[in-house]
């Protein structure tokens, strides 16, 4: 668990409607096996992530085909708390971590006539945080196969695994804790043209249980400490959470450029006070027959949580002093802030089945409200290596 969101930006990590830590290039519609190995570093000795992945599709029958995607990943390095600096220093007490994640998921495709049927499970585990996901969805392709409509439903059964340095306001995490998250989904996609594809969809979710980060922690600011040193206390989130997504998708052809061009737009609201924007827009660019280049930018901005403030008033050694907020948190993924993604990936087919994927993203989040601590914000570099061979 510990600070796995860094991964997506501010997108939640889930395992409903598919594992998507590692994107893979889209198949030919065959039996293919693809690898890709990333890694992901922060900035200043902060978190590190190396990930390898390992995605296959086949066929087995006319209308049965079997999706599996399996994940195996390490993370270590050091990650802000959520305290701000003591006196006469910038930057805010970090904790180091280190952590194995394994994670997989297997998804049969089923078509009857013109109906598409797929059901999922997924499951996730790591030292202190273990997932079980279930989905499934349905598609049905109308108007001469120009237009696809879907909805799905997930449910992700989480555990908070006991584990040294969890804790909550009421004490250490030394019996398991639960979260349930519940998505469903409905969408369209529709091809305009011979070049033209657009896509929408909505997502409603819910969570209940344990929703804080059990690593976090606040300062009370009323609370006495000795020699400059901060007591920084575990934060305190509500136990519920109602979410809805909006996306939008557009692909664009153009065969006078030999390129193609994929833009998104992403919303999102939650009852925590979170309204979030996402941009994307990519420009695939056929330079020769065999290479194909991608330049990418992505831009999220967001509100801050209601319960979100780099310090609090209070003494929780005392709370009828100074009565203390239902809910509080420090952890700069709920502040107000802004983040840029802009790289490029280079697609190279050595072979007619084969083909080798070379990526490289640069991740910059800044904090947009005048309280928060600017060392919070992570600064990171992506490097992806993949291999895709079809059979």
């Amino acid at each position: 668990m510990k600070n796995r969101q860094n991964l997506q930006g501010l997108s939640p990590t889930s395992l409903a409607f598919g594992l998507c830590l590692v994107p893979f290039a889209n198949s030919y519609g065959e039996n293919h096996v693809d690898y890709r190995f990333e890694d992901y570093a922060e900035d200043d000795g902060r978190i590190h992530v190396r990930t390898h992945g390992l995605l296959f599709e086949t066929e087995l029958k006319a209308w049965l085909s079997l999706k599996g995607n399996f994940i195996y990943d390490g993370i270590s390095g050091a990650t802000p708390i959520g305290t701000p600096p003591i006196q006469g220093e910038t930057q805010g007490y970090r904790v180091s971590i280190e952590d194995i994640r394994r994670a997989g998921i297997i998804e049969p495709k089923i078509k009857i006539e013109n109906h598409i049927f797929s059901p999922q499970i997924s499951y996730s585990l790591e030292n202190d945080y273990e997932s079980l996901g279930t989905a499934f969805t349905h598609a049905v392709e109308i108007n001469e196969k120009n237009t696809t409509l879907s909805w799905g439903i997930s449910h992700a059964f989480d555990h908070i695994l006991p584990n040294q340095g969890e804790a909550t306001p009421s004490g250490p995490i030394d019996t398991e804790l639960d979260k349930d998250t519940t998505d469903f989904l409905v969408g369209v996609t529709q091809i305009m043209g011979p070049n033209t594809v657009v896509g929408a969809n909505l997502t409603i979710g819910y969570s209940d249980g344990y929703l804080s980060d059990p690593y976090k922690r606040v300062l009370f600011r009323d609370f006495p400490y000795f020699g400059g040193i901060y007591t920084g206390f575990p934060e305190n989130r509500p136990s519920s959470k109602l979410r809805e997504v909006l996306y939008f998708s557009l692909q664009h052809s153009f065969t006078n450029l030999n390129g193609v061009v994929e833009g998104s737009y992403r919303f999102h609201h939650d009852d925590w006070g979170v309204v979030a924007n996402t941009f994307t827009v990519q420009w695939h660019q056929k330079v020769t027959k065999c290479v194909t280049v991608s330049p990418l930018f992505r831009y999220h901005t967001q509100t801050q949580a209601d319960f979100y403030a780099a310090s609090f008033a209070g003494d929780p050694s005392d709370p009828t002093y100074i009565p203390l907020p239902q809910y509080y948190s420090a952890d700069y993924r709920l502040s107000e802030l802004e983040s840029y993604t802009y790289g490029a990936g280079l697609s190279i087919h050595v072979h007619d089945r084969v083909s080798i994927e070379l990526g490289y993203k640069r991740y910059l989040m800044h904090g947009t409200d005048p309280q928060s601590n600017a060392d919070q914000y992570p600064k990171a570099q992506i490097t992806t290596v993949g291999l895709n061979v079809w059979f």
